[in-house]
């Protein structure tokens, strides 16, 4: 996995899912993990805000448990995309230029 740094949105203090633990985990863990760039994935394309990984996946990379990842993955329809096959499953944040988009970080004067 690439590493590198994600923009932090301080605006996440006001957001309606932000004291709900489990689920403000899971969407900033999709923050985390979504694609930087768009990328090929076994011919398929992954745009970049997306990710591939099933609920088992996140369950264990999060520390929730599946039926806790199915219960926030539904809080967050407004926020996320999610495409499910029998293979596996493409998540894609929606707003992901709101969230990680090209623009000057305030603090330093750097975009």
């Amino acid at each position: 996995m690439h590493r590198g740094y994600v923009k932090d949105w301080r605006r996440i203090l006001e957001w309606e899912w932000y004291t709900d633990y489990k689920t403000c985990h899971l969407f900033r863990h999709c923050i985390l993990r979504a694609n930087i760039e768009d990328k090929q994935w076994k011919g398929q394309l992954i745009k970049k805000g997306s990710f591939v990984s099933s609920l088992e996946n996140l369950s264990r990379e999060t520390g929730l448990s599946v039926q806790n990842i199915r219960t926030s993955l539904k809080k967050l329809t407004s926020e996320l995309t999610i495409k499910t096959t029998n293979r596996n499953t493409i998540i894609s944040i929606k707003n992901w230029s709101k969230f990680q988009g090209q623009g000057t970080d305030k603090g330093t004067g750097r975009a």
